[in-house]
Order: C-alpha cells, then structure tokens, then sequence
C-alpha cells in the first residue's frame, strides 16, 4: 500500500508527459509513421538533464541508440493497438491525466494524495487489493481539502504546458496514446502470464538468500535483477536506525575560510544543544536540509546503504538519544541524533514470499512484452533515414 501511488503513475514515467509541436525532418519511419528529429531531442533532453558533462562518447552513443529503439517500439505499439481497435474510456483518461498533474504538487501534497489513496483502499477491504484506486474522487478530495496544493500543482502545469506550446487537446492526445499503448501491453501480459508456482518461489528465495551471503552462482541473464532484489530485502531485515539531523552545507571544494566559517557554525548549535536547546526546534531555525528541517530534522528510518559513508557510519554507531559531533560529508557539515535502533532480522520465506511473487510476474510481464515487441518488429517496415546519431540531441 505504500508504494500504491508509485505504482499508479509508474507508466507514464516511461516517457515524457509533454513534447512540443514537431516540424523537424523524420529520423526514422514506422510503417510509414515519422518519428521526428524534435521528438527525439525533446525527450534525450529530459532523459539526460541529470547526466554529467564528461559522460564518454560511447555510452552517450549507446544511450541514444536506445532511446530512438524505444520510440520505434513505442510506435509499433500504438500502431497494434489502434490495430486491435482498442479504446480508453473516459474514466481512464481523466485518472490519467490527474496521474500527470499530481506529479507537480509539492511533496506534501505528492504525500497527502498519497494517504487519500490509501485510506480509499483500505475503505474497500482486501478483496479491492487489486483494484485501480478512484484518482478522480482522490483528486476532488484534494482540491476541497489542499486548495493550495492543488492550485500549486495547476499553476506549474499550466506554465509546462506553455512552455511546451502544448494545446489541451494535444496533452490529452498523449496521453490518450499513452494509454493506449499501456492497455495493449497490459492486455497481452494478463492473457499470456503463469502465475509462479511454490517451487519457483522457494527456488527464487534460496538465490536471494545465497546474493546476501554472496554465494550465488552469476547468472549474467538475472544478475543484476537479482542483487537488485537481494538490496531490496537487505534493506528490509537490515540493521535500521531513526535519525534527525542539522546540516549546514557547504561544497566539498569549498574554500577554507568557507568551511572555517559553516564547521564554526555547526559548533555554535551543538553547543547551543549541549546546554538545553531542543534539537528539533535548532534544526527548523538553522539547518539548509529544508525537506527535513520542516519536519525538525527527521530523517525517519534509514537502513545501510541509503546515506552516504561518513553519515552512516557514525548513524549507525552512535547511541540512542546521543549528540554527534559534527560529522563532515560531501554536503557539508552535519549533527546526528539518534532516536531509536533496530536489530537485523533473518528473512523468512513466508514473509519474503508476496514480494518474491511480484518480482518473478514482473520479470515474466517484462518477457511477454518484449516477445511482442519482437513480433511486431519483425513484421513492421522500419527505416532509419540518418546516417547517425551523433549530432542529434543536446549534452
């Protein structure tokens, strides 16, 4: 239920929310249908906004190549599912479009949406566990409950929308496509999928628990989805701790006198802390982590692995309900109080078993797609009508 939201706006993540109007030469054709030079710098733009500068040559090349695959297989399916005739309801348009503004409401109200949903769920009983929540409800309980976060979220929509030189009626046709795409994908999946037997299940957690005492065997093809699922219950059984903190930043090239004056700072407040002033209260006056500066410094519960080396270390070594000393990270200079512990735990097949289960149908839902993709590509035209990549796209 925790990740309830996630999951619900998970597909349209996959590829951008907006696109400008394209006038630019085709890069490749589909069974005729363009894909545009505009489109594909559009979305390599977003897809590489948080890469570095430096990346090589080669993968920013691989990088691409991937991306202009994944136009041509997101056109060949929407090309199959116009095929196969298939509709969106109003409802699922509308749930779809919510999706996309709900992503610019602050992070509170990302959380406040987030309950909403939750609570509407819970309200059905298990027997709804696999139902799609009702995001037009959650989102009018939203707009009587949050009108601040809901203009918030309106207002930066609409200066997207702008920016991008979208009309209304060109943002619902993407995402009326979108979905499309998603109800074929989910079609084939639902109609081709073999639920994991018991034998699959205990065979899977029998590796997961061989990655966590590394001795698994490789296994090129799972490996990396493995030790992605054996992190996963590390962090689940781990030793945890629940910690505030107070950062004062300050950049790791910084010059001395600047560090001098953010490590005297920081001294000041423990000091300050030292002789009776609440944590919680310096934290919301003083620290430069705002997120959690609100929330007086909660960093809620972190297990090995989530912070960085310096950080844990001393998180996870200091005693409940003591002050560090400051403790020197690449953001900066940080005080850590520790409010509560958590001993590791052995993981249990009965407990690890709904996760194993998820990932071994997600693992088969990635399969069947692929197999389609590959069928529909062998039967399609495509043609790429440039010599190369390279010039193409920003960074």
């Amino acid at each position: 239920m925790k990740r309830l939201l996630a999951i619900v706006l998970a597909f349209l993540t996959a590829a951008p929310y907006a696109a400008a109007e394209v006038v630019n030469r085709p890069i490749a054709t589909v069974n005729g249908e363009s894909i545009l030079q505009s489109e594909f710098e559009k979305t390599y733009a977003a897809m590489s906004a948080d890469m570095p500068d430096s990346i090589p040559d080669d993968i920013r090349k691989e990088n691409k190549k991937k991306l202009l695959d994944n136009l041509i297989d997101q056109k060949l399916l929407l090309q199959e599912s116009k095929k196969r005739k298939l509709k969106v309801t109003q409802r699922d348009l509308e749930s779809g479009l919510i999706q996309v503004r709900a992503r610019f409401l602050p992070q509170e109200g990302q959380q406040v949406l987030q309950k909403i949903i939750e609570r509407q769920m819970a309200g059905k009983g298990p027997e709804a566990k696999n139902e799609a929540p009702d995001l037009a409800l959650a989102w009018k309980q939203m707009e009587t409950d949050y009108p601040a976060h809901v203009r918030e979220a309106q207002s930066r929509f609409q200066e997207e929308m702008a920016k991008e030189g979208l009309t209304a009626k060109k943002f619902e046709d993407r995402i009326r496509d979108q979905l499309l795409t998603n109800q074929l994908t989910q079609s084939e999946v639902r109609s081709r999928m073999k639920p994991p037997t018991e034998a699959d299940l205990k065979a899977l957690f029998d590796k997961v628990l061989a990655e966590l005492q590394n001795k698994a065997p490789k296994d090129p093809a799972q490996s990396d989805d493995l030790a992605e699922l054996s992190r996963y219950f590390s962090s689940q059984t781990g030793e945890k701790v629940r910690a505030r903190h107070i950062l004062i930043r300050v950049p790791k090239d910084a010059a001395f006198k600047d560090k001098s004056a953010a490590l005297k700072k920081i001294q000041d407040i423990r000091q300050q802390i030292e002789k009776g002033a609440d944590f919680e209260d310096m934290a919301r006056k003083y620290s430069d982590d705002k997120p959690s500066a609100e929330k007086g410094g909660d960093l809620g519960v972190l297990s090995r692995g989530q912070t960085v080396p310096p950080f844990e270390k001393v998180a996870f070594e200091l005693a409940v309900g003591k002050l560090s000393q400051p403790v020197e990270t690449d953001f900066g200079y940080h005080l850590i109080q520790v409010e509560e512990k958590k001993a590791s735990s052995k993981l249990r097949y009965e407990d690890a078993k709904e996760d194993l289960a998820d990932f071994l149908m997600n693992t088969q839902g990635r399969k069947i797609v692929g197999e389609l993709v590959e069928g529909l590509r062998k039967a399609a035209v495509i043609k790429i009508t440039v010599d190369n990549l390279d010039g193409i796209g920003k960074k």
